[in-house]
């Protein structure tokens, strides 16, 4: 199923989402903004075939590093990601996308 947020949008390059972090004291909860900054093709090793996914970036949107602290890689067939949601996209579009099948 293609990855969406709990919300069942679509996840779309461009998009910025609202990702939980944890749960501090008296229960409240924190969250992380993250941007969909483009996809890529990744695998392929040992007969298996590519695949395609996203990179998640930090809203500093600094370059990708060694030490991996640019961002990271999201499946784009991940189905429903509870924990994500949708709160900006590059065209407005978020709101009206049409919801995913569960």
């Amino acid at each position: 199923m293609e990855t969406c947020d709990k919300n069942f949008r679509p996840i779309r390059v461009g998009d910025v989402l609202k990702v939980f972090h944890f749960t501090g004291a008296r229960r409240k909860k924190h969250f992380m903004y993250k941007q969909v900054t483009r996809t890529q093709w990744l695998g392929g090793y040992g007969g298996k075939p590519k695949v395609l996914y996203f990179f998640v970036s930090h809203l500093s949107l600094k370059p990708e590093s060694i030490d991996g602290d640019g961002g990271y890689w999201l499946g784009m067939n991940e189905g429903q990601l509870e924990d994500y949601e949708i709160v900006q996209s590059v065209k407005c579009d978020h709101e009206e996308r049409e919801k995913v099948a569960a």
